[in-house]
């Protein structure tokens, strides 16, 4: 295990056998596989992470992936969000 941080979560991985290892599919025997992309997390972070993947997945199913998702990586949040005015008449 190269890191000893959970990228989700930010806390130390204090036991290996605590984390799951995440990278992605490669058919290549294991030893042969590179190591730049691969992340270990904790077993709870990696369940919040596969339901975050739903999540994304459930979005880009209904078309709002690029605005909900892509949009907030590449600017201010703030800025994209469009309050309802209340009517006040």
């Amino acid at each position: 295990m190269h890191q000893s941080i959970c990228p989700w979560c930010a806390e130390n991985i204090d036991h290996p056998t605590d984390c799951v290892r995440i990278a992605p599919p490669d058919r290549r025997p294991p030893e042969h596989r590179p190591t730049v992309n691969r992340w270990y997390l904790h077993a709870d972070c990696a369940a919040e992470w596969r339901e975050f993947v739903g999540h994304l997945r459930t979005l880009a199913g209904r078309g709002a992936f690029r605005t909900l998702v892509e949009g907030p990586l590449s600017g201010d949040v703030n800025e994209m969000l469009e309050w309802e005015l209340a009517d006040t008449s």
